[in-house]
Order: structure tokens, then C-alpha cells, then sequence
């Protein structure tokens, strides 16, 4: 059986014809891109993404700053409460500056004392001994709640804004204290918090 080979002019033509083929699809595939439109779409996207991420991140960071802002004026206020209703509870109303009905930003009192050293705080009578060395909460030209006494001066909170202090007619024996913390952010916003609370003095 032969073989029919097929004439080489023949082959040549169809091998031209394929490599034009060729050429021709790689020609289309590079010429094949994006048109301005397309980009401009996808550069309108880029943007939309980059501003909806600035969003987020400034309002985390205004998150941030609110609330660094508002444990600090809380936490001056919580150093300012304490120490004031830890000592007020000792005193009673015949031994503070306030009269009946009054209110004052200032207060001066005295606390119970053993002052005779026989290890009670009652003399020999059986009444309370009261020390000569009274104590004064006030606030001052900086902001500051201050504690005096004759021995040292000392700073119980900072950022203060308002203190008061009232003592009603009736019950007689209760004080009622006010305190209010304004503190700016660095962005230029102002906080403000405040604290109330009612101390019962010793009968």
C-alpha cells in the first residue's frame, strides 16, 4: 500500500496559513485592554474605598479620644468623692462652718481625735474629742480641689469646674455635696461630668 505524501508547495501554503492565523489572534490579544471609562471606574472605586476607610479610622479615633476624655473626668471625680465622704462621715454638723439651710463652695470641719491618749476617741465625760487641727476642702483658681489642714496642703482631683456644699434644714445631720469635671479634648470639644452625693454625719 503507498503512501500519498502531499506536494511540499501544498504543505508550505497551510503552514503560512496557520502562522498568519497565529500572528493575527496574538495581534488581537494585545491590542485587547481597558478603555477610559473602564478606568475611570475602577479609579472612582479606589477612592470610594480609601474615603469609606478614613471614615471608619476617624471615628475610631473620635471614639478614642471621647472616651479617654470621660474615664479621666470620671476618675477625678471618683478621687475627689472618696476621701471627702470618707472624712465628712466623722463630723457632725455642730462641728463644720455650714449653718442650717446654707450652702458654701467651701467647707471647713474638725473629726474625732484621741486627744488624752487613752486609746478611745471619748474623754472622760464620755463625749467625742474633737482635733484642734481642722480640715477645709475647697477649690481653687486652677481647677483643683484642694484639702488644708495645719500640718500640709494636698490635691485631691483636677479638671474641677464647680463644688458645693449644702446643708439642708432637715435632716440636720446630712451634707450634701456637688461636684462637677469639664475637661477639652485635642480636637477642641468639651467634656463635662458631674458628681452628687449625700453624707450622713455622726448624730
Amino acid at each position: 500500500m503507498k503512501r500519498s505524501f502531499a506536494p511540499l508547495e501544498k504543505r508550505a501554503k497551510e503552514s503560512v496559513k496557520i502562522s498568519c492565523k497565529a500572528l493575527a489572534a496574538r495581534k488581537h490579544i494585545f491590542l485587547t485592554g481597558f478603555t477610559l471609562a473602564e478606568l475611570l471606574v475602577v479609579v472612582c472605586i479606589f477612592f470610594i474605598l480609601i474615603a469609606a476607610a478614613f471614615l471608619v479610622l476617624n471615628s475610631g479615633i473620635n471614639s478614642w479620644l471621647t472616651g479617654d476624655v470621660e474615664v479621666s473626668l470620671r476618675r477625678e471625680l471618683v478621687k475627689a468623692v472618696i476621701p471627702m465622704e470618707k472624712e465628712l462621715k466623722f463630723t457632725q454638723a455642730a462641728q463644720t462652718n455650714l449653718a442650717s439651710g446654707s450652702t458654701s463652695n467651701t467647707i471647713t470641719f474638725a473629726i474625732p481625735a484621741d486627744i488624752d491618749s487613752d486609746g478611745t476617741i471619748l474623754n472622760s465625760a464620755g463625749r467625742i474629742e474633737w482635733s484642734p487641727d481642722l480640715i477645709t476642702y475647697s477649690l481653687n483658681a486652677n481647677g483643683e480641689i484642694v484639702r488644708t489642714t495645719p500640718a500640709a496642703t494636698s490635691i485631691l482631683a483636677r479638671n474641677i469646674t464647680g463644688l458645693q456644699f449644702t446643708r439642708p434644714v432637715s435632716p440636720v445631720n446630712v451634707i450634701e455635696v456637688n461636684v462637677t469635671a469639664t475637661r477639652q479634648n485635642s480636637k477642641g470639644r468639651v467634656f463635662t461630668d458631674a458628681a452628687q452625693f449625700i453624707i450622713k454625719m455622726r448624730n
